[in-house]
C-alpha cells in the first residue's frame, strides 16, 4: 500500500511538472485588449502555468477617445491632457488591469510601437525574443482575421513564425465584440467566483474617472459596448496552432 501511494505521488508530481513547466506570453496590441479579449485566458493560464508574461505593444495614443476625455475635463473645470499624457494614462490603466488579473509586474513588458501602424516585422522580432526565454513557450496573439489591423498583424506575425517552424505553439484570439462572427477551436470561460472577481476588477481599471489621480476612464469611454460584453461573457475564444 505504501509503495502504491509513493508511486501515485511520483506520477502526480510528474504530471504537475509537465503541466506547469512552460512560459505563456500574451501580446496586447493596445491597453484594454489584454482584459477585454485575453483576460479570461490570462487568468486561466496563471492558474495552471509556471509563468505568464504580458507584452503591451502600443500605448494607444492614436485613440480618438482623447477628444471625449478632454471635453469632459473642460466641462468639469480640469486642465486638458496632451497626447503623451493620454498615452501614459492608458498605460496606467493597463498596469492596474494586469495587476488585478494576477500578473507579476516583473513579467510585464511595455512598448511604444506606433498605434495604428504596428508592423509585422516588429511583432515578429518581439515574439522571437520571448521565445528564447524558455524551452516551451506558448504565444497568445489576436487572430489574423481581426478587423483591426494592429490586432491582425500580431496573428500574421505568429502564423509566419509557426509556418517557418521558428515557433511551435500559438493561440489566436478573437476580439470579444466579434465572438459571434468567427468559428473557434476552444474557449476559456470563467466560472470560479474568485476568477470572475479578478476579471471584474481588471475591467474596472478602465472605468475609473478621477482626474486628480490621473484616471480618465479611457477604456470605457473608448469602447463602452465592449466592456459590457466582456462583463457578460467572461470568456476568451481562440483557435490553436502548433
Amino acid at each position: 500500500m505504501r509503495n502504491l501511494i509513493l508511486l501515485l505521488t511520483i506520477i502526480l508530481a510528474g504530471c504537475s511538472a509537465t503541466k506547469t513547466d512552460q512560459l505563456e506570453v500574451f501580446y496586447s496590441p493596445h491597453p484594454d485588449d489584454e482584459v477585454l479579449s485575453l483576460g479570461p485566458a490570462i487568468i486561466h493560464a496563471l492558474s495552471s502555468s509556471k509563468e505568464v508574461h504580458v507584452v503591451l505593444l502600443s500605448k494607444g495614443k492614436a485613440s480618438k477617445a482623447i477628444h471625449t476625455v478632454n471635453e469632459r475635463l473642460e466641462a468639469e473645470g480640469h486642465p486638458t491632457i496632451s497626447v503623451e499624457e493620454f498615452g501614459e494614462a492608458r498605460v496606467d490603466e493597463f498596469k492596474a488591469a494586469v495587476d488585478a488579473l494576477g500578473v507579476s509586474a516583473s513579467n510585464v513588458t511595455i512598448l511604444d510601437l506606433p498605434d495604428g501602424e504596428i508592423s509585422k516585422d516588429a511583432v515578429t522580432e518581439i515574439i522571437l525574443q520571448k521565445n528564447t526565454l524558455h524551452d516551451t513557450v506558448i504565444h497568445h496573439v489576436m487572430s489574423e482575421q481581426d478587423p483591426h489591423s494592429d490586432h491582425a498583424v500580431t496573428g500574421q506575425a505568429l502564423q509566419g513564425l509557426i509556418d517557418e517552424a521558428n515557433v511551435h505553439y500559438g493561440k489566436f484570439y478573437f476580439p470579444v465584440q466579434e465572438h459571434k462572427n468567427f468559428s473557434f477551436d476552444n474557449k476559456v470561460k470563467l466560472l470560479n467566483k474568485n476568477q470572475k472577481a479578478r476579471m471584474a476588477v481588471g475591467l474596472g481599471a478602465y472605468e475609473k474617472w478621477d482626474p486628480a489621480a490621473g484616471s480618465y476612464s479611457i477604456g470605457k469611454i473608448s469602447v463602452p459596448d465592449y466592456f459590457h460584453t466582456a462583463r457578460q461573457n467572461m470568456e476568451s475564444r481562440y483557435r490553436y496552432k502548433q
